[in-house]
């Protein structure tokens, strides 16, 4: 157990991580899996592998704090990062 004055101090040290931008490439697979596309799709649209997508997404889900496409889609959509046109 901590004493309430090293507790404070601490919590004083920590900060909240700050949310990270999408990258160009996570926002390109978040656009294409929006307008209905596999991962599949996307992956052979921007020439990389099935893998490649799916890492992009889940980097896409950590940076805006969501745990599936449907979310990080919204939220994307909400934000103005992708267009669905």
């Amino acid at each position: 157990m901590l004493s309430p004055a090293v507790a404070t101090r601490l919590m004083g040290q920590v900060r909240a991580p700050a949310r990270e931008e999408l990258s160009q490439r996570e926002i390109e697979v978040l656009t294409l899996v929006a307008r209905g596309g596999t991962n599949e799709d996307a992956a052979a649209k921007l020439f990389i592998s099935e893998a490649t997508v799916k890492t992009h997404l889940l980097h896409a889900y950590a940076k805006r704090g969501v745990n599936d496409r449907a979310a990080a889609v919204a939220l994307a959509l909400r934000r103005g990062l992708i267009e669905l046109d």
